[in-house]
């Protein structure tokens, strides 16, 4: 998943070029990747990103034996992912119609690029529950619908021949998978609904990067660079990092570091780059949001053997007594919640359609925040906030039901995963780390917040509530008050993060007293709400 971010697809004629020895003909077969990208020339670099979107097969059930490479699939239908497992009707169906277990298999080779190298599998996104087989083998089961998770394929595959992956998705509400175990209130609809690829890397790899800019409101802004390197294999090679920051194509800095020889590690290992005296940096700023571009070359006896790149933006962004502050000014919030959901298809929506969703809320409702109620959601919405000054708090998966032990876990993986995804996104302020309104458990919450911290000491925490009473254990108390007038802050870092919205809903079919009484609630709220800057206001949408 980590190599996938911020990558450009390649044109099918690039594909040709790069993978041609896989070609009969000019034409490529069904059965060959004909979808990729890559991290840049795949014979130098060593790494290959492969999109495998297309030529899915697909059945609403999972007939016995359906992960074996020899199966016959050729009654399966053809499916493209982003898929949902159930076409819904505008109005009135009913949402156990979708709650079911569904086979999915793509059949590929493998480019001869591929030959001594790991392969990945990288999930994005698929509702809720996934096996995974390759070639027959079981690889195991991820739990979790909108978070990203892998599988190494390699053990297992044939490298001059057709491989099949087999995806069994359960779709229905698992009590033991958050959100689920009570009651929610919004729909999961099913399938594999974000993207899929393929990754191929070398023995040692980059693993993520996390950029982390420093002293930014002072003339001297800085940055540290976390480069995770993960071995698989053992090097006898002295090896190398460089790493590079560029403003488009201008180079502004760069490093160069000797890594000593290395033995295989189950975790990946961090090497920091510092920059320093960045004077000539533009702060990422609502109505200017400047982007620069993180490259990491890893390199051995003067062979490149991988590279990955990440997007960043210099900002400081906090909660603080005198309200919520951008780059040490204090802004006033004007936000709404987002539901990832789409008429007909559910959440199974491409990228350019997630991307359309920020400019709707920043340019259309003129907003300058956005909560991810109540889940991480599509990388492409995140990424497009980035690009247009959209801020944005993002929260783990639920709605108010806490499970035992074992959803509690999953439930702080899903912290971990959500973290490790979007630690880059400029436009992110805030790591919702608490189930939305639910209950306190001063264990759970603990162990949330202070995994928060440690992946990521330059964000503050929040977790929503619906009573001021709540143990606060966040460095945000953010609040769900449906009341009027708004109970005054009770901590000076404080946040309204829902208000009226559902509590008074209205049509465009109703009458225009409805609808007028509707705005002035809406309209009574921000006045209040502008009247004590410790207030930072939103409210909630619901896509229908």
């Amino acid at each position: 998943m980590a190599g996938v971010k911020n990558q450009e697809t390649m044109r099918r004629r690039e594909f040709l070029k790069t993978t041609g020895t896989i070609v009969a003909g000019g034409a490529v077969s069904k059965n060959v990747l004909a979808e990729a990208f890559s991290s840049g020339n795949a014979g130098e670099s060593g790494r290959l990103m492969l999109a495998i979107n297309r030529n899915w097969r697909y059945r609403s059930d999972v007939p016995a034996g359906f992960e074996a490479r020899e199966f016959d699939d050729s009654q399966f239908e053809r499916v493209v992912i982003p898929h949902t497992n159930k076409r819904l009707p505008w109005h009135s169906f009913d949402e156990k119609s979708y709650e079911f277990i569904s086979a999915y298999r793509r059949r590929f080779k493998l480019p001869p690029q591929a030959k001594g190298k790991h392969v990945f599998v990288d999930f994005e996104g698929a509702m809720t529950a996934s096996t995974v087989w390759i070639n027959g083998q079981k690889l195991g089961e991820y739990k979790g619908g909108y978070t990203p998770f892998s599988f190494e394929l390699t053990p297992h595959l044939d490298w001059d021949g057709e491989n099949v992956l087999a995806v069994a998705v359960d779709s229905t509400e698992r009590a033991d998978i958050p959100p689920f175990g009570y009651e929610i209130d919004y729909l999961t609809f099913g399938g594999i609904y974000r993207e899929v690829s393929l990754r191929i890397v070398p023995g040692i790899f980059i693993e993520n990067i996390f950029a982390k800019p420093k002293d930014v409101l002072t003339g001297h802004p800085a940055l540290d660079i976390d480069c995770f390197l993960q071995h698989m294999e053992p090097s006898g090679e002295a090896l190398a990092l460089q790493v590079v920051l560029r403003d488009g194509d201008r180079v502004i800095e760069k490093s160069y570091q000797h890594l000593a020889p290395v033995r295989p590690a189950a975790e990946p290992e961090v090497h920091t780059v510092h920059f320093a005296n960045l004077s000539t940096i533009k702060k990422w700023e609502l109505t200017h949001p400047a982007l620069y571009t993180v490259d990491v070359f890893l390199w051995s006896k003067g062979r490149l053997i991988d590279k990955d790149t990440r997007r960043i933006g210099f900002r400081q962004a906090e909660f603080t007594d005198h309200g919520f502050e951008l780059n040490g000014k204090v802004i006033k919030l004007r936000g709404l919640d987002r539901h990832q959901t789409f008429p007909f298809v559910g959440q199974a929506m491409p990228g350019r359609v997630q991307r359309r969703d920020a400019d709707i809320l920043r340019k259309n409702l003129k907003c300058n925040i956005v909560r991810t109620s109540h889940y991480p959601q599509s990388r492409h919405f995140l990424d497009r906030c980035d690009e247009i000054g959209l801020l944005v708090l993002e929260e783990i998966p639920g709605w108010q039901h806490i499970g035992d032990e074992a959803w509690k876990s999953l439930a702080v993986d899903n912290v971990r995963r959500m973290i490790r995804r979007d630690w880059n996104h400029s436009s992110i302020i805030l790591w919702g780390v608490r189930i939305n309104e639910s209950k306190d458990d001063h264990e759970f919450y603990t162990r949330t917040n202070v995994l928060a911290h440690s992946l990521d000491p330059t964000r503050q925490t929040g977790g929503i509530r619906y009573s001021q009473e709540s143990e606060f254990l966040e460095d945000v108390f953010t609040m769900n008050d449906f009341g009027f007038p708004l109970k005054p802050p009770n901590y000076p870092r404080y946040l309204n993060t829902e208000f009226v919205g559902h509590t008074f809903p209205t049509k465009t079919i109703d009458n225009v007293e409805r609808l007028r009484e509707h705005t002035l609630r809406h309209a009574r709220i921000h006045d209040q709400l502008a009247s004590n800057p410790q207030y930072a206001r939103r409210h909630r949408l619901v896509r229908v």
